[in-house]
């Protein structure tokens, strides 16, 4: 099928930012699942409200060395971060109560905070450094086939390129994936069953992402054609995203009755025939809406210049 080529960006646009969406959500758990994950970066991004309002103080706090005091961080309560994410308020206070056993949060008359001490250990920086990375590959990736060509081109301070500003590279991302809830729980009801869809339209092609956009064999509605996708299995999802197989399998009951995906032999897959619905459609339009948002706060910020310039320096010719 011929697709026009606005299109054709939108549906490689799709591909690489569900995988960008996923990977972060991962990487915000630190180690632990991605329910977790989604809860500490809500925590810490209300936390860390007041210097993500102010242009000044995203500039002061933005590498890895310029660490926000706890004078900074304004408690949360948990039925706000509950209701942000559309997780169970149960679910939500047992698993703070757990993280905050393992000191990563600290509980207050107030509210939660996760105080400076995580941000600061070689855990985090090595985190926050995977992220950092995974932005700016993004970014290049959506402006090599035609996307984010008209963002500000500030004349923001440069940064130091061994001091790179991965905080506020961090906070920014947090800030995507946080609003990136809202159309996902209208997909499908409940964050977790959202990210669970995600994953298998992942799986189901991520051993193509190497491969040219023409070598793809497309369907009439100009995915990826069925044939090739691999179905993912239940207990492959559960160690993909660090959930319970038990947990998988109830969410993967929700998806089928809704017929957003289909079971084959193989595991599950979710077919062209539904990537084509008006809610899928909308949702990867929502998606880009907030990718393009997280984009032009960077470049307000001079993010953007600085990766830009640094590219230059690198395939520009010696002199």
């Amino acid at each position: 099928m011929a697709m026009t080529p606005a299109l054709a960006t939108a549906r490689i646009a799709a591909r690489l930012t569900n995988r960008f969406a996923l990977d972060l959500v991962k990487l915000g758990g630190f180690g632990r699942d991605v329910i977790d994950g989604l809860l500490l970066m809500a925590i810490s991004q209300a936390n860390v409200a007041k210097i993500t309002r102010s242009p000044e103080l995203q500039l002061a706090y933005a590498t890895l060395d310029q660490i926000p005091s706890d004078d900074l961080r304004r408690p949360v309560s948990m039925s706000a971060i509950a209701n942000s994410l559309r997780i169970p308020f149960e679910t939500t206070r047992r698993r703070i109560q757990a993280l905050a056993k393992l000191g990563v949060i600290h509980t207050t008359p107030r509210g939660v905070i996760v105080p400076q001490a995580p941000f600061s250990s070689p855990f985090y920086r090595m985190g926050a450094e995977g992220n950092y990375l995974l932005v700016r590959t993004l970014y290049f990736r959506l402006r090599a086939i035609g996307l984010l060509e008209h963002l500000p081109r500030p004349n923001s301070p440069v940064f130091d390129p061994d001091n790179p500003p991965i905080r506020l590279v961090m906070r920014s991302s947090a800030g995507y994936i946080l609003r990136l809830a809202e159309p996902l729980n209208r997909l499908m009801g409940d964050l977790v069953t959202a990210l669970l869809l995600m994953d298998i339209i992942d799986a189901n092609t991520e051993h193509l992402l190497e491969t040219h956009e023409d070598d793809l064999v497309l369907s009439t509605e100009g995915f990826i054609a069925d044939e090739a996708r691999r179905p993912v299995r239940a207990n492959t999802l559960a160690e993909r995203l660090g959930i319970p197989s038990e947990t998988v399998r109830r969410h993967l009951k929700r998806i089928l009755a809704a017929d957003l995906c289909e079971l084959a032999d193989d595991g599950f897959v979710v077919s062209s025939r539904i990537l084509a619905r008006d809610r899928f459609v909308q949702y990867m339009s929502d998606n880009q809406t907030h990718m393009h948002r997280l984009f032009t706060g960077l470049a307000e910020l001079g993010v953007i210049s600085e990766w830009e310039r640094q590219r230059s320096v690198v395939v520009s010719p010696l002199k």
